[in-house]
């Protein structure tokens, strides 16, 4: 799928689950270079169909391979494109040990880090680095100030809310990066997966909204009698198909971690109570 003026996204491989795009990976070109934005899967045949498409667009030189952040379906393929090319591998200093460890595996090394404010000149058009923690410590999102253009990855996706893993999210972090995307205000966001966002400001609204809300009602569900995560689960997610009932409990945790930092909700075992 070509989207003009200096942006190409390239939707390669499987859907992570039954009913959820693939994965999303960007060309962002100017006049004299080009940056690849994620790689999708370790997967070879996904890797030879990218660099078709790539070659078929004819664009400037790519001179860096940007990692967003350290799931596999954006990193999982640096490697093979390294060794392809020779391209650097360049993500955020707190994602680098994960994508080193669990996606590289030796074949290939980060070659430098990117920091919030770090620009790169394309020749016309520029990319601009903004640190997105949430999904992700080191989650980064890419502003083409020329464009309006925001590639958030993870953070914002018109089909999905995003999960927060424990252990690596933070619903703190991800909601204050909602908010630094409102100030931003792009007037398109490129998303991990799925289609463009075409109102940015009303989805972002949206999405710091359902947060909001799924906070008040996991409050609402605890206020009865303490429970279980998946206990809550089955209050708020009511119906939820078994595929998907791993991410949702994965969410509820994330959700509480903050509520007990907050002091609202206290732990005792695998129960969780209002404090």
């Amino acid at each position: 799928m070509g989207i003009p003026f200096g942006i190409h996204q390239m939707t390669i491989g499987r859907e992570p689950f039954k009913g959820f795009p693939p994965p999303n990976a960007f060309l962002v070109h100017g006049t004299d270079a080009s940056v690849l934005v994620d790689v999708g899967y370790d997967d070879v045949r996904d890797h030879n169909e990218r660099m078709a498409y790539i070659a078929d667009v004819g664009a400037p030189p790519i001179a860096e391979l940007i990692i967003t952040h350290r799931h596999s379906d954006h990193g999982g393929g640096a490697a093979l494109y390294h060794q392809a090319t020779g391209v650097p591998l360049t993500c955020h200093p707190l994602d680098r040990e994960a994508i080193e460890k669990q996606r590289l595996e030796g074949r290939a090394l980060i070659a430098g880090e990117l920091n919030d404010g770090d620009v790169r000149d394309l020749g016309g058009v520029t990319i601009e680095v903004v640190h997105a923690p949430g999904h992700t410590p080191g989650c980064l999102a890419l502003y083409v100030p020329e464009l309006g253009a925001l590639i958030t990855t993870d953070t914002v996706m018109q089909i999905s809310t995003t999960v927060l893993r424990p252990g690596e999210g933070n619903l703190r972090d991800y909601v204050r990066t909602l908010q630094r995307f409102q100030e931003i205000s792009p007037k398109t966001m490129y998303a991990g997966h799925g289609r463009p966002s075409t109102d940015p400001s009303a989805r972002l609204r949206e999405l710091i909204t359902h947060r909001e809300r799924r906070e008040r009602e996991l409050i609402e569900a605890l206020r009865d009698a303490p429970k279980t995560v998946p206990e809550i689960r089955g209050v708020l997610y009511v119906g939820l198909e078994q595929a998907r009932v791993a991410l949702a409990e994965d969410q509820l945790r994330t959700g509480i971690a903050k509520l007990v930092e907050d002091g609202v909700v206290r732990v005792d075992g695998d129960q969780y109570s209002l404090a």
